[in-house]
């Protein structure tokens, strides 16, 4: 069940057992009612198959998208505190309807993973609500260090209607490019930071999908 949905296996059969116990003990309106709300929990929490795309090059990565969405906004070469450098900052948006997972944009090891609390904010609010006050926002940080050492962040920022990121990995964990690391149940805002040396490969209301989506090509830096 793991493999379908993201829910846990006790509930997704659970789910099934409440359809199949309805068909023969309910009325016919209540069975209606009961198959729309499991099937409705069902897809909201179903599980796509991602598949794997080497992100290395000869000159450095790839950065692939993470999660289902649309690019809200892109801004370049902007300031995040908890960004050492100058950077490029990647805005997505993740609906109630996309498969809610979360997937390495690039192999490396998680570096830090930091939840911080605060308000909510609608998703579809204005750039400029999430990025001159994302550090006052319910957010989660998911820092990133590839294996050729370059550092990105993930900002998962909390819908109004929506929790916290659920995120396996934990600081020191690696992975590799494609692996699913958790889901964002119900969506979110996605804000991706990448270095200024980096090339942004998408634009404003595309839609992005995590394994195949080229976020930004990231160039290795010469070592000092």
């Amino acid at each position: 069940m793991r493999r379908l949905f993201f829910l846990p296996t006790e509930i997704s059969y659970g789910v099934f057992g409440v359809m199949v116990y309805s068909f023969f003990k309910f009325q016919p309106l209540a069975i209606v009612a009961v198959f729309t709300f499991s099937i409705f929990i069902l897809l909201v929490f179903r599980r796509s198959s991602v598949p794997y795309r080497d992100t290395q090059k000869m000159n450095g990565e790839m950065y692939l998208s993470p999660v289902y969405g649309v690019v809200q906004s892109i801004r370049h070469s902007v300031s995040c505190p908890e960004y050492p450098s100058p950077c490029h900052e990647v805005r997505i948006s993740m609906s109630l309807w996309q498969e809610k997972g979360l997937y390495l944009p690039t192999s490396g090891e998680v570096l830090l993973l930091k939840a911080s609390k605060g308000k909510k904010i609608n998703r579809s609010s204005l750039t400029l609500e999430f990025s001159s006050f994302s550090e006052e926002l319910s957010h989660t940080d998911f820092t990133l260090t590839s294996k050729n050492e370059t550092l990105t962040l993930l900002r998962f920022i909390d819908c109004t209607v929506s929790v916290r990121p659920t995120i396996w990995l934990k600081s020191g964990d690696r992975g590799r490019g494609g692996a699913c690391f958790g889901y964002y149940p119900f969506g979110g805002t996605l804000l991706i930071y990448v270095p200024a040396t980096s090339d942004v490969l998408v634009f404003e209301k595309e839609e992005v999908v995590p394994g195949q989506t080229v976020i930004a090509s990231i160039t290795d830096q010469p070592k000092v």
